[in-house]
């Protein structure tokens, strides 16, 4: 007992001490952090409504009124990213899910079953990562029709494969493993073996892969809003809002400039924190800390 509780300790230490020493890991964090309150309480700190048109106020630069400055139609540009942050986070995070779930079930389907099973899944991924994902997503929503939705579910069906193909790996090495090996001697189903000894071990790559793929959807939704194929008028999303600000880059750069900062901002907080979570998971290049 004693024993055990000092492991966790050191273990705890160890923890702390990575995070410490990975500054990186600690500021990227704070600032996702700060995104998703921010697109958690668009409503309540947007300081003017985002569809609020007027005709008066067409692409005034950044004042007290309009900290961002206006777009064309007279409209806040802070709301409208404010509410661009919400549009953005939320399509993400539906997207990751749906496909991450999707992915992770057929990941342990395929590594565990192997045989045709793995054959048929495996070849249906090698299928779609032979077309660049931005134009296979393209296509599929020039084909259902432009808007969040269409978007929403394209992405979904082109990002379940970097899933599948990951934890199929995973589990590949996982299933030979002497306590799989113990499970399937003692008796256990394979749905109880992949849920309870193999599932819990792929999580770790799942997440970092989850935050990194948050960054990629970001900027493919960005893309496609601004192709006219994303969110659809008065919906506020920032590659639209980017599009929308091309005539006047020269004259009101500010309708370019604080959509695409935010854009960047965002896309590079994911992709950091993915990676410094990649690093923390890895138990080779935190052994170190561990005393």
């Amino acid at each position: 007992m004693d024993t055990t509780i000092a492991v966790d300790k050191s273990y705890k230490k160890g923890v702390v001490r990575f995070v410490k020493q990975d500054k990186l890991l600690v500021y990227s964090a704070a600032v996702v952090l700060i995104i998703i309150l921010i697109a958690l309480m668009a409503p309540l700190i947007m300081p003017h409504d985002p569809t609020a048109v007027s005709l008066t106020e067409k692409v005034n630069p950044p004042s007290f009124q309009y900290p961002c400055g206006t777009d064309p139609l007279g409209r806040c540009v802070l709301s409208r990213i404010i509410q661009g942050t919400r549009t953005s986070l939320v399509a993400a995070a539906i997207i990751v899910a749906i496909s991450g779930t999707g992915g992770v079930l057929l990941g342990l389907i395929s590594g565990y079953k192997g045989g045709l099973v793995d054959s048929l899944i495996m070849r249906l991924v090698d299928v779609l990562l032979a077309f660049p994902s931005i134009i296979l997503a393209m296509a599929l929503v020039v084909s259902m029709g432009p808007g969040l939705g269409s978007v929403i579910i394209a992405l979904t069906l082109v990002h379940w494969t970097g899933y599948a193909r990951l934890v199929r790996a995973e589990v590949l090495t996982l299933k030979q493993s002497e306590f799989v090996e113990a499970a399937r001697a003692m008796g256990n189903s394979s749905v109880r073996i992949l849920f309870k000894y193999i599932l819990p071990n792929v999580i770790a790559p799942v997440i970092v892969m989850a935050s990194l793929d948050i960054a990629q959807i970001v900027l493919s939704m960005a893309s496609l809003s601004f192709l006219g194929l994303g969110a659809q008028p008065p919906d506020a999303e920032w590659g639209a809002m980017i599009n929308q600000g091309r005539e006047f880059i020269r004259t009101a750069p500010h309708v370019t400039l604080f959509p695409g900062l935010a854009l960047m901002v965002t896309i590079l907080a994911f992709s950091l924190l993915g990676d410094s979570l990649r690093d923390y998971f890895d138990p080779r290049l935190r052994e170190g800390y561990i005393e």
